[in-house]
């Protein structure tokens, strides 16, 4: 959980102290290649931090498409967006749309959102590291949703390459078009090109 210390420590200074209040949220699971991280149809409670492998969250349309929408990835040195959870569920009590699944075999720490919610407002400091992630989040979901109504395929394609090329290793062609919002066939000649 080194990274996770560290992503907190780059927006709040804490102490040693400070971090065994934060460890002592989580707990420790491993997933194998497949596994349910979380479900649709249940409330999500728990955001789940990827320490080790790769893991993506993705719903399914109601033509049984199944569609991508981002990827969890903590493995050797490289880190993308290490935190797996449906917020909007847990933030609305309602049904999570959204599936969590583990891409390979994953080391995974889970903590209650609630118990998080506790400590962000147990100090000022913790509420500025909640608005802080809260504000990194909404500034990644602008810019996807940017990219993907200005963009053309090939310029997602070339944008997503730059930022993300992670995806491109660890998903079916399938699964990167979805994440794109691209068909199959157009990543197959944006590729073959």
């Amino acid at each position: 959980m080194t990274y996770l210390r560290q992503y907190i420590e780059s927006m709040i200074p804490i102490d040693d102290a400070d971090w065994q209040k934060v460890t002592a949220l989580f707990t420790r699971r491993e997933y194998a290649r497949g596994d349910t991280i979380f479900s649709a149809g249940d409330i999500c409670q728990q955001i789940h931090y990827i320490s080790s492998g790769a893991a993506r969250i993705y719903s399914i349309s109601t033509e049984g498409k199944d569609l991508t929408m981002g990827v969890n990835y903590n493995r050797d040195g490289i880190r993308l967006d290490p935190f797996c959870a449906d917020y909007v569920s847990y933030l609305t009590q309602t049904e999570s749309n959204f599936f969590g699944e583990a891409l390979d075999a994953c080391v995974v720490y889970e903590a209650d959102f609630a118990a998080l919610d506790a400590l962000y407002e147990s100090e000022m400091k913790w509420m500025k590291l909640a608005r802080k992630i809260s504000e990194g989040q909404l500034i990644t979901i602008a810019q996807r949703v940017q990219m993907t109504h200005r963009l053309t395929a090939k310029e997602k394609y070339e944008r997503m390459k730059q930022i993300a090329p992670i995806y491109e290793e660890v998903l079916p062609d399938y699964q990167y078009a979805t994440v794109l919002g691209i068909t199959p066939q157009s990543l197959s000649r944006i590729k073959n090109s």
